[in-house]
């Protein structure tokens, strides 16, 4: 071999001049190990077929990316983008319309919108001054002897953290500490007005028909009763009238021992019984009663021959016949009472009727009242043990609050101690 088609590096010791041997794995019949083409097609159906190439040829739009960013702001005011090792670390701060128009707005605004909120700006300067505190503590780790022998920042982040304390106080009601902060909502809760009537009970309740035993209930029970007499009186008129009385009646004597309804009830179908009656059934009546006069009084001749002639067995019979002779009388007497008051009968019947179903909704009431009663015992008693509960828990939570009390008082004079422990410690102090 030539000088001129050696190798240069061949005399170099560790050179391996063997030729280069590369291994593939096993390839698949079915796979082609043709090489893709590098060109970039400017068809759409190549970029469309992901069985053509693995590369995904699809360019980049601009515009798209253009109309992304175009809504957002940046505020890169002062902001250093070189890599110089001495420059200041400050970011830029970015917002979207989108953003701003939910009020969500995260960082610190531009100049041209508008002013941050009080509460926004508090925690971005606490923020700030926390990296300032954090950022101070690791210069004076690092031994940066010619920062620290300037004036002390630190006075400077004592005073400014000592600032947003008061401020975060005196929002807080200028309360400072866990004890101060807990009496400050103890007050508060006691200060609270009482719970007022719901008005939706309050109109119910105004609504509500008057419970037994108010003045309006005795008034409309006093007008009930008055109506009561007053047909009492109009059916004792009514009876008078027809005729009605103990004898008649035995239903009607006082000492009857039959119930109102079940009286009302046969007035009613004996009334009805006459109503039904017409003029021509009154005529038919009237001859039939005649008939049956002139009978007894034919039977009543035979009987007095027949007792002339001796009979004994007819003086027993004898003596009844005058009794239903008078009941025959008296039923005929009663015809032209009962015809003169055949026009205000349909009228009688409306009002008994009526009676009857005041009587059972009067029944109905007193069972519904009844069972009211029970139930606002109950209600009553259940209320009286919740407020004998409630005494109960008011007292315990006065105890509670007495206990939490004084354990914060220990443990804010233990945390204290600690405190004054560890900066005897820190000031290489001995503790006692």
């Amino acid at each position: 071999m030539s000088e001129a088609t050696r190798p240069k590096y061949d005399n170099l010791p560790g050179i391996d001049t063997a030729p280069d041997i590369y291994e593939t794995p096993d390839l698949a019949e079915d796979v082609s190990t043709i090489q893709a083409s590098t060109n970039v097609s400017e068809s759409d159906d190549d970029d469309d077929d992901p069985d053509r190439s693995a590369v995904h040829h699809q360019r980049f739009q601009t515009n798209q990316a253009r109309n992304r960013f175009q809504p957002s702001r940046v505020d890169a005011q002062g902001v250093d983008f070189s890599d110089n090792i001495a420059a200041q670390r400050r970011s830029y701060r970015t917002s979207t319309r989108a953003r701003r128009r939910r009020g969500e707005i995260l960082g610190d605004r531009s100049d041209d919108e508008k002013e941050e909120a009080f509460a926004e700006k508090l925690t971005r300067v606490k923020r700030e001054l926390s990296e300032l505190e954090n950022e101070y503590e690791r210069r004076v780790a690092a031994g940066d002897k010619a920062k620290v022998n300037e004036p002390d920042p630190k006075q400077y982040l004592e005073f400014a953290a000592s600032k947003i304390d008061n401020i975060y106080a005196m929002r807080r009601g200028g309360a400072r500490g866990p004890e101060a902060q807990l009496e400050r909502t103890i007050t508060k809760f006691k200060n609270y007005k009482p719970f007022e009537p719901s008005p939706k009970l309050s109109k119910a309740i105004a609504t509500a028909p008057p419970l037994p035993g108010t003045q309006v209930q005795r008034s409309q029970l006093e007008y009930v009763l008055t109506q009561a007499a007053e047909f009492d009186k109009r059916i004792t008129q009514l009876e008078d009238s027809l005729g009605l009385n103990g004898n008649t009646m035995p239903e009607l004597s006082e000492g009857s021992t039959f119930p109102v309804f079940s009286t009302l009830q046969r007035l009613e179908q004996t009334l009805g019984v006459v109503s039904d009656a017409s003029t021509s059934n009154f005529d038919t009546a009237i001859q039939q009663i005649k008939k049956l006069t002139a009978d007894a009084e034919q039977l009543k001749e035979t009987r007095l021959e027949a007792a002339r002639a001796g009979s004994g067995s007819g003086d027993a019979k004898a003596v009844t016949y005058p009794d239903q002779e008078a009941k025959i009388n008296a039923l005929y007497g009663t015809l032209p009472s009962i015809d003169k008051l055949a026009p205000i009968l349909p009228l009688v019947l409306e009002r008994l009727r009526t009676l009857r179903l005041v009587h059972t909704s009067a029944w109905q009431a007193d069972e519904a009242l009844s069972e009211l009663q029970v139930r606002q015992a109950k209600q009553e008693e259940e209320i009286k043990k919740w407020e004998r509960q409630l005494v109960v828990v008011e007292k315990e939570m006065a105890k509670c609050t007495t206990a939490m009390h004084n354990n914060i008082k220990v443990l804010g004079e233990d945390v204290k101690r600690i405190d004054g422990r560890i900066e005897k410690l820190l000031g290489g102090g001995e503790v006692e």
